[in-house]
C-alpha cells in the first residue's frame, strides 16, 4: 500500500446512450476509438493506448452521464480509500471486489460525490500489451469536466478522499490534479450535477488537426476551436457535440506539472494575469456556438431526451 493512497489517474467515462449501435459508430468512425468488448447492451471502447478503454456506452431510455473510473496503484490502496470514503460518509455503491473480466477485471469499488455521481477506484485492470500505431487516433483519456452547483464541498471531496491537489482556480472553475498533467478532473461552478464535458488526448497538434479534419470531413461541425486555452492547462482545443448531446473534447499539449513547483493561482490571480486572447491564447477560437453551450450546461441532453420520450410515446399509442 502506497503511504498515502491516492488516485493515479482518470481511466476515461460512462455513458447512458439512447441507440449503442450508432453512438459506438459514432465513437469508432469519427472519434476514432475501437471496439473491445460487449456485454449485454454494453460497448467497451479503447484509445491506442494501453489502458483496458477509456469509454463505455450503455443503451437506456434516456441518455446520462454514468459516472467516472478512477485509478489506483493496487488493491491495498483500493481497500484504503474504500475505508476513507466510509469514514467520510460516502453514499457506497459497492464494495471492493474483482471486476467484470468483459470490463478489464481487476479489482474495485463505487462510492458516489456528495452530488451523487459516480465514481468507481480501482487496480490491476486489464492492459493491453501494445499500443495502436495511429496518430490521428486518441491515445487516452485526458479529463473530464463536471457541473457542480456546490463546488467548495466536491472539491474538498476530490481533494480529501481522493488526494487531488488544486492546480489553479478561475471564476469558472477549480483544476484539479492527479498526475502531471495540469488537471484530470475539473469542476465547472455551474447548475449540477452532470457532466461539463469530456476530454480525449492526442499525441500533438498534427494528430489533433487530423482527427478534427476527419470529424468534419464525417460532417461533424467544430463547436468551439480549434485554439489553446489561455489560462490554466495552456492545451490545444477543439470540443464538438456528440449524437446524444455530450460535449466532447480533442486536446493535446497540456502543460505537465509538479508537486514541488507548480504555484497553485487563485482566481484573484487570473483576472489580473489572464494572457490576451481571452478564452483563446492564440486570439482565434474566441467565440462557442450555442450548441456547445447548452451542451455544457446539459440543457442539450435534457432537449433530446425529451424529444425522444415525446417520439416513444407517440409510437407506443
Amino acid at each position: 500500500m502506497s503511504a498515502n493512497p491516492r488516485v493515479m489517474a482518470v481511466r476515461g467515462v460512462d455513458l447512458a446512450v439512447r441507440d449503442v449501435e450508432a453512438s459506438a459508430d459514432f465513437y469508432k468512425r469519427a472519434w476514432g476509438l475501437e471496439e473491445v468488448g460487449r456485454q449485454d447492451s454494453t460497448v467497451y471502447l479503447r484509445a491506442t493506448g494501453q489502458e483496458h478503454h477509456v469509454l463505455s456506452l450503455r443503451e437506456a431510455p434516456q441518455a446520462a452521464f454514468l459516472g467516472s473510473r478512477l485509478a489506483v496503484a493496487d488493491k491495498e490502496d483500493v481497500d484504503a480509500i474504500h475505508a476513507r470514503a466510509t469514514g467520510f460518509g460516502a453514499d457506497i455503491a459497492s464494495v471492493p471486489a474483482d471486476l467484470p473480466a468483459h470490463a478489464g477485471g481487476g479489482y474495485g469499488f463505487s462510492f458516489r460525490t456528495p452530488d451523487g455521481i459516480l465514481q468507481s477506484v480501482s487496480s490491476h485492470v486489464a492492459r493491453h500489451a501494445v499500443r495502436i500505431d495511429d496518430r490521428k487516433r486518441p491515445v487516452k483519456f485526458s479529463h473530464v469536466v463536471l457541473r457542480a452547483a456546490n463546488y467548495p464541498q466536491l472539491r474538498s471531496f476530490y481533494c480529501d478522499l481522493l488526494g487531488f491537489k488544486l492546480s489553479d482556480e478561475t471564476d469558472g472553475i477549480d483544476f484539479l490534479r492527479c498526475s502531471p498533467d495540469h488537471h484530470s478532473v475539473a469542476l465547472a461552478k455551474a447548475e449540477g450535477p452532470g457532466l461539463h464535458h469530456m476530454a480525449f488526448e492526442m499525441e500533438s497538434l498534427d494528430s489533433l488537426l487530423y482527427a478534427v479534419g476527419r470529424l468534419r470531413h464525417l460532417g461533424h461541425e467544430l463547436e468551439w476551436g480549434i485554439g489553446r486555452h489561455s489560462g490554466p492547462g495552456n492545451n490545444v482545443f477543439s470540443f464538438f457535440v456528440e449524437p446524444n448531446g455530450f460535449a466532447a473534447e480533442m486536446t493535446t499539449e497540456m502543460d505537465q506539472v509538479d508537486d514541488a513547483t507548480y504555484p497553485v493561482r487563485s482566481k484573484e490571480w487570473w483576472r489580473e494575469n489572464r494572457p490576451y486572447g481571452g478564452p483563446c491564447a492564440w486570439g482565434v477560437a474566441t467565440l462557442r456556438s450555442d450548441l456547445m453551450h447548452r451542451a455544457r450546461t446539459g440543457k442539450l441532453l435534457a432537449e433530446r431526451n425529451a424529444c425522444d420520450k415525446v417520439i416513444a410515446e407517440a409510437m407506443a399509442h
